[in-house]
């Protein structure tokens, strides 16, 4: 594993540790406050403009150290920048880069989300923390690296960035709790700054760390819900049965906020997040998703079922030897409730989306060294989840993807994703469950013979419900 996918597990873990406490609800964190004799002053977000761009420098800065003196113990001459270098970027401007596919689609957004934060962390909201991200990273390609800018460097670490970034600001103010003191204080600010590393810079130089204050209104949504799973993952060419042998992995997957309770009045009041970590894979981390609600209004509503029509922003990453996917993109989206009495329950979604810039595997190495493509296209993604009790025994998802290469081969990429899983509960928050996944891929190049992959994969474990 990389270093960048580590932290990713070690911030799983975090959360999976704080689960218990971010999952309080509302009135049980009121309780705690009363308890401790918190002060019951109104939570005030102030704006540090000063220090969020001082933090924007200091997040190049320390990365730009790390990758001159420490990395390959300072002999990669690709961060000996200096006036130079500076004037051959400008002069030069915007081009496409040849870095592997985890560092263009998974450590650059992550780096991104580091920008975004800086302003988030400073009482910026979500809006006017997207464009600390984007000169962030237009700081980096200009002046970080002897490299030339990347157009697609720069896309993936604002957009992306911006995704993740949000996704880990609300996960990690949901572990901190103003008013806690004490041993369960410093815990809790550790473990958020484990999920979002520049916030907790940020609470650590104002003061916040420590301060016994109020916490933000919005907090806790009115639903949530954290799984952990571990289990078996078989994987397949063609049919499973060619498959070898089966290999360990662990997810972790979020659902915070209710869009059809009220969760939607902001930016990612509703959102998903989950991650995979695969053993004896090409990666560690195999996959990552995050997809946020912008906004949603109501649309039909009847005494057993709601519609929502909205917005939302995506973040995907699929780095396994099943399937090789990336990208950025943002689109509408239909949501949908159904009730068949007070027990069984169907949510469905529906996004369809424009994939700002995407990339995916290439049969062929081209010009540009790479072994995959870069591109913009379409996409869309359907599922349906049956509950029980609250419980989701059957989950259904199909996504489609076009992207349409304009840096690497010439090509169009047609990919898809089916899944099936069924859940069944145990007891004390336990389940035990299986998914059929099947990944499919069609490659059709204007130089070089067409390609078509499917590739089938068999999960199975258990999971604990936090």
């Amino acid at each position: 594993m990389g270093a960048l996918q580590a932290a990713a597990l070690a911030c799983a873990t975090a959360l999976l540790a704080a689960g218990p406490f971010a999952a309080r609800p509302a009135c049980a964190q009121g309780a705690a406050a009363a308890d401790k004799s918190a002060p019951v002053d109104t939570y005030v977000s102030v704006k540090r403009p000063f220090l969020a761009a001082t933090e924007v420098v200091a997040v190049n800065a320390v990365v730009w150290i790390y990758d001159r003196y420490i990395r390959e113990n300072g002999t990669n001459p690709g961060f000996r920048i200096g006036f130079n270098s500076w004037e051959e970027n400008i002069l030069n401007g915007f081009e496409w880069d040849d870095n592997n596919f985890s560092t263009n689609q998974f450590a650059h957004p992550y780096h991104g989300n580091m920008y975004f934060n800086s302003a988030r962390s400073n009482g910026f909201n979500y809006w006017e923390s997207i464009p600390f991200a984007f000169a962030g990273s237009f700081m980096w390609e200009y002046f970080g690296e002897v490299h030339h800018p990347a157009m697609n460097d720069w896309i993936a670490t604002s957009v992306g960035g911006t995704t993740l970034g949000e996704t880990f600001y609300r996960l990690s103010v949901q572990i901190s709790d103003n008013t806690a003191t004490g041993s369960e204080r410093t815990w809790r600010e550790l473990g958020a700054t484990l999920v979002n590393p520049v916030r907790g810079f940020t609470r650590l130089v104002t003061g916040d760390f420590t301060r016994v204050h109020a916490n933000p209104t919005d907090r806790f949504p009115s639903r949530q819900n954290a799984v952990y799973r571990v289990g078996f993952r078989t994987v397949g060419e063609e049919n499973l049965w060619t498959a070898d042998t089966s290999r360990v992995f662990m997810e972790l997957a979020f659902a915070v906020g209710d869009p059809f309770e009220g969760d939607r009045k902001k930016p990612f009041d509703s959102f998903e997040f989950g991650m995979q970590v695969n053993f004896d894979d090409k990666t560690g981390l195999g996959r990552a998703q995050a997809v946020g609600l912008l906004t949603a209004s109501p649309m039909l509503q009847t005494e057993k079922s709601e519609h929502l029509i909205g917005a939302s922003q995506h973040y995907d990453y699929f780095n396994n030897n099943a399937f090789e996917l990336g990208g950025q993109s943002v689109g509408g989206s239909l949501l949908s409730q159904m009730k068949a009495g007070d027990d069984f329950e169907m949510r469905t979604q529906l996004h369809l989306n424009a994939i700002l810039m995407g990339a995916t595997k290439s049969d062929y190495r081209s010009i540009s060294g790479r072994e995959y493509d870069f591109g913009p296209g379409l996409g869309y993604k359907f599922g349906g989840v049956f509950l029980y009790k609250g419980h989701p025994f059957l989950v259904l998802s199909h996504s489609q993807n076009w992207i349409h290469s304009i840096n690497g081969t010439s090509a169009e990429h047609v990919l898809s994703g089916t899944r099936a899983r069924v859940d069944i509960p145990l007891t004390r928050g336990f389940s035990i469950g299986a998914d059929y996944v099947l990944y499919v891929a069609d490659r059709n190049y204007r130089d070089f013979p067409d390609v078509h992959e499917r590739v089938p994969e068999l999960r199975t474990g258990i999971s604990f419900n936090l």
